[in-house]
């Protein structure tokens, strides 16, 4: 089931680009908006808990939604980044959501703004983003919906890194029904140690990370391991010092 509903977000996702264009993640976006029957969404990294970056929004609606968040330090998106946990909320207007975000839930209602619900862009413990999915009646998604909200959610993050790290990413066959080796525990670990070795965030450690793999034609799970064995060294300013011996091609 989980492989077919990849397979299905992918298709949905290569549908939107033009001319043979390479998925991007505001495809991402606006395929899980259809998908979900939602009326907006934005997809933000976190540089830290409270400050977010807009990588693209479906509509302005969407932005301005973004922009109460970041100005008024609270929401459910920052709440989604700093637990690692999916926020739903159904009712921007309940008493309970005025109670948890007295600033933002008002102000979101008066823009047009009644149900968001924010997706963690996460790798394990490691928080890099939200995916928010807004509506602009109350009402909350579906088991179905979310389960196809949280693989978007992915889908989004992996084309971010590749974005940004200047890899086409593989919508063919296997490749797109399967969970990349972004999400297994050495890599988190790897880009963890690289983030203080270089002094970035975790986001740019992964685009490092993704980079060198990609660059040197190994597989992203080997240079992890070489990282985490400490016989791969990333240095602010410095090309990548490798000492010991290299790390290997295997998976």
């Amino acid at each position: 089931m989980k492989t077919e509903r990849v397979t299905r977000a992918w298709a949905n996702i290569t549908s939107h680009g033009t001319d043979g264009a390479a998925p991007a993640p505001e495809h991402a976006c606006v395929a899980c908006v259809q998908a979900t029957e939602m009326t907006g969404a934005s997809l933000m990294l976190a540089s830290d808990s409270t400050l977010l970056e807009a990588v693209c929004f479906t509509d302005s609606r969407a932005g301005k939604m973004e922009e109460l968040q970041a100005s008024l330090g609270q929401g459910p998106g920052i709440d989604a980044v700093e637990s690692g946990s999916p926020t739903l909320v159904d009712d921007l207007a309940s008493p309970l959501s005025g109670r948890r975000w007295p600033a933002f839930a008002p102000a979101a209602a008066r823009i047009g703004v009644h149900a968001l619900h924010s997706l963690p862009l996460a790798l394990g413990a490691l928080r890099v983003g939200v995916l928010d999915l807004y509506r602009d009646t109350p009402g909350q998604l579906s088991q179905d919906q979310l389960l196809d909200a949280l693989v978007y959610a992915d889908t989004a993050l992996l084309l971010v890194l590749d974005a940004r790290t200047g890899i086409t990413t593989s919508v063919n066959g296997t490749a797109a029904a399967s969970r990349p080796p972004l999400w297994r525990a050495e890599v988190h670990q790897a880009a963890g140690m690289v983030s203080v070795q270089m002094g970035i965030s975790v986001l740019d450690a992964l685009v490092r990370l993704r980079a060198h793999a990609y660059s040197h034609e190994l597989q992203l799970t080997a240079v992890a391991r070489a990282v985490v064995e400490r016989r791969l060294r990333f240095a602010p300013g410095d090309a990548d010092i490798v000492t010991d011996h290299a790390p290997g091609r295997d998976a």
